[in-house]
């Protein structure tokens, strides 16, 4: 049997390390997974103004599949995507969601169209782009923390 807590904070440690990389930022876990009021997500750099919302996911199978279509409320990104979404509103930050699935690369959507790479999906009715995550650190210019 799958412990999907720990497989969850698994692609958390992975998201968090990829991201320490690729920004030089001391990304942490959110402590008590989100459940604090003023602290949504599960990715943020503490005691800095974070311009992301970031959540992970970590499934057996890929939510991106031709049932986005067919199966609206149950289908997992959109699930995602739009609770991601509705926290970054909340904490007036912008939504960001890596998600893998098992023996996957690592995946991104965002609501910036990527501007130096083409190897992306746009899903119209989210307004979201999916991307390797691994493309997406190491070719677009993302701030992460900082004021606005």
């Amino acid at each position: 049997m799958v412990d999907s807590r720990a497989k969850g904070a698994r692609g958390e440690y992975l998201v968090r390390d990829m991201l320490r990389d690729a920004t030089g930022l001391k990304f942490e876990r959110v402590p008590a997974s989100g459940a604090l009021e003023y602290l949504k997500g599960d990715l943020y750099v503490p005691n800095q103004r974070n311009h992301y919302c970031i959540e992970v996911k970590n499934y057996k199978d890929s939510p991106l599949t031709d049932k986005i279509f067919t199966q609206r409320k149950t289908n997992n990104l959109i699930r995602w995507w739009k609770k991601v979404v509705q926290q970054a509103k909340g904490g007036n930050q912008m939504p960001l969601l890596f998600f893998k699935y098992d023996r996957s690369k690592v995946f991104v959507v965002t609501e910036h169209k990527p501007k130096e790479t083409e190897e992306y999906l746009f899903i119209r009715f989210l307004n979201c782009y999916i991307l390797l995550a691994e493309d997406w650190l190491s070719t677009e210019e993302v701030e992460f923390i900082g004021g606005f």
